[in-house]
């Protein structure tokens, strides 16, 4: 059989299993927190060009999860008031909810980012593994990235963190083809990759420093570069100076196709909305970013009409509202944060055995070889680094972006202590280990995969004890609880819910508990009796996000035992004694 046809098998099998894992999820999986403000929005994009509803976000992966639903036969009411005066979480949860089957349209939007993201993540890490570090390394990479936990939570859900982490990747990998060779192709295909990433989350502006550093990595070391550029024959630059020349002459086509990519993810129109008095509503004054400078760079921008003015308006309020949240860690609260959180993160998410492989990948680094060491190991530590200075600790899913670059270091690991020349045997038996550890902890806590915690952390049925919110619970397992209720004939209980679904559409019978769930339900209850069961978050069951009167409701069910606990994520009590709130 030839190299390539063993390629093209490899990848379809590791493809074919990481899609089935995460279709086999998705049955799972109620609406997760954020995708009201995504998948509606996406639709919108399309069939209106009206970007009112989600501009803290730019819109392509939205509008990628949104095709699908082009076909389908989608209902909106253009004279909602949630809709007029442009209340996103409003929208979205009656698009979902009320006007249309959220089941139907969240699995073919999911669907779509399974296809077009997770499965292509999957390709990429596969094929640039397997030209830097052999068949063997390309195989292990794809292996570790179908069978981790975090590629396939957010791999299954209408959201912007997986999306990120391709292009960023596809950043990378590009401009490394790039940086050996100089070509029109290649010259398109960094900046598509470019254009994807800043077209997805602001944070994809992260890619100019990382691919700066590389930069001057190529032009340091005496490798020469080559160049075929148009009818010219194809020559060789050499030296520093000429070869740094080379490479910003690359700036200008690169970010001339970037841009491009921005405006066709806005289809090519610039305002946040086509009603005149909606658009007109958005206050750009209330939004101006600190330093003149800034002002400035931003205004002319607006002026010259660089980029769309919802791309601009996004990246003020991205800029205006990157600050401190209230965050929970290891049993700790805080509102400024830690900068030793994605450290934590990190440790606590990451399955041990691609942690070993890692770590095993820094002490052959020496034998990779110095480019290909630098290209893998510099997007690392430098995105790792800029997500540590952020104050906004609220997710493991702003780390993602490293993943990839973890999964090609592993792989390589992998293969070279399978080839390794002195004691093999043991060797080998160490990565089939490492292997099907690393396979066995994922499909042990199938299909919550976003519930995933490593054995440092005491497994999964301990992981609220370190970490909530996105890290655990973004309101997935409304499906379980119905479960739950059905198998136990519970007719109706009290929910402290945190998550935007509808426990309603879901077939919960429940009487809601004040908490974080936006919008919030229009009737609230302010009491458990003794004898009620209540069902609660387990965000919410650490306190984050809620009242102090509501916060010693969760104090004293978390002093409990549950009854039951639905997919790590929701805690079930029969409580013991009376709570009001005034």
């Amino acid at each position: 059989m030839s190299a390539g046809r063993k390629a093209a098998l490899v990848a379809t099998a590791g493809v074919a299993l990481y899609v089935g894992l995460c279709l086999a999820a998705m049955r799972w999986s109620a609406c997760t927190f954020d995708e009201p403000i995504h998948l509606p929005p996406g639709w919108v994009s399309w069939t209106l060009g009206d970007h009112r509803m989600n501009p803290d976000h730019p819109p392509l992966l939205r509008r990628v999860a949104a095709l699908p639903l082009l076909a389908m036969d989608v209902r909106m009411d253009r004279d909602d008031h949630a809709w007029r005066v442009s209340r996103p979480w409003e929208f979205g949860k009656r698009f979902l909810f009320r006007w249309n089957d959220a089941d139907r349209l969240l699995f073919w939007g999911r669907l779509s980012m399974v296809v077009f993201v997770g499965a292509t993540l999957a390709i990429a890490v596969f094929l640039w593994t397997r030209r830097l570090f052999g068949p063997a390394a390309g195989a292990s990479a794809l292996f570790l990235y179908a069978l981790d936990p975090d590629m396939l939570a957010h791999g299954a859900i209408v959201a912007n963190d997986l999306g990120i982490t391709l292009f960023l990747f596809l950043g990378v990998i590009t401009f490394e083809r790039l940086a050996e060779r100089i070509t029109p192709g290649r010259l398109l295909a960094c900046g598509l990759a470019l254009g994807g990433a800043v077209a997805t989350k602001f944070s994809g502006l992260a890619l100019l420093p990382i691919l700066a550093s590389l930069a001057l990595v190529v032009v340091l070391r005496r490798e020469p570069l080559g160049a075929a550029l148009g009818r010219r024959p194809p020559r060789t630059v050499a030296g520093a100076a000429r070869k740094l020349a080379a490479l910003g002459a690359c700036v200008p086509p690169v970010a001339a196709v970037a841009v491009l990519v921005v405006w066709a993810s806005y289809g090519f129109h610039s305002a946040l909305a086509r009603d005149p008095d909606v658009n007109a509503a958005f206050d750009w004054s209330r939004i101006q970013p600190p330093g003149a400078a800034t002002r400035t760079a931003l205004a002319l921008v607006r002026r010259v009409q660089l980029l769309p003015d919802a791309w601009t308006y996004g990246f003020l309020h991205f800029l205006d509202h990157a600050r401190t949240r209230p965050s929970f860690l290891l049993g700790e609260h805080s509102e400024a944060g830690w900068r030793h959180y994605f450290l934590v993160t990190f440790a606590l998410k990451t399955p041990v055995p691609l942690l070993l492989l890692g770590l095993a990948a820094l002490g052959l680094a020496g034998k990779a070889g110095a480019r290909r060491a630098a290209f893998v190991a510099l997007p690392f530590a430098l995105y790792f680094a800029m997500a540590m200075s952020r104050t906004i600790n609220i997710g493991h899913r702003h780390l993602l972006p490293v993943y990839p670059f973890l999964f090609v270091a592993a792989g390589a690991a992998a293969a070279a202590l399978w080839n390794a020349r002195r004691g093999r045997a043991a060797a080998r038996a160490g990565v089939l280990l490492l292997l099907a550890w690393h396979a066995a902890g994922t499909l042990r806590v199938h299909p919550h995969h976003l519930a995933y915690f490593n054995e440092l952390a005491g497994g999964p049925a301990n992981g609220y004890k370190h970490l909530v919110d996105s890290n655990l619970d973004w309101g997935q397992d409304l499906i379980g609880l119905r479960a739950y209720m059905e198998r136990n004939a519970v007719p109706r209980l009290k929910l402290l819910y945190f998550g935007t679904a509808d426990p309603g559409y879901y077939g919960i019978a429940c009487d809601r508990l004040p908490g974080y769930q936006p919008p919030p339900p229009s009737t609230l209850v302010r009491e458990v009796r003794p004898g009620d069961l209540v069902a609660v978050s387990a965000t919410h069951l650490q306190g984050l996000y809620l009242e102090p009167e509501v916060r010693a409701l969760a104090d004293q069910l978390r002093a409990r035992r549950p009854l039951a606990v639905i997919g790590h994520t929701i805690f079930v009590y029969r409580a013991d004694f009376a709570w009001s709130m005034s």
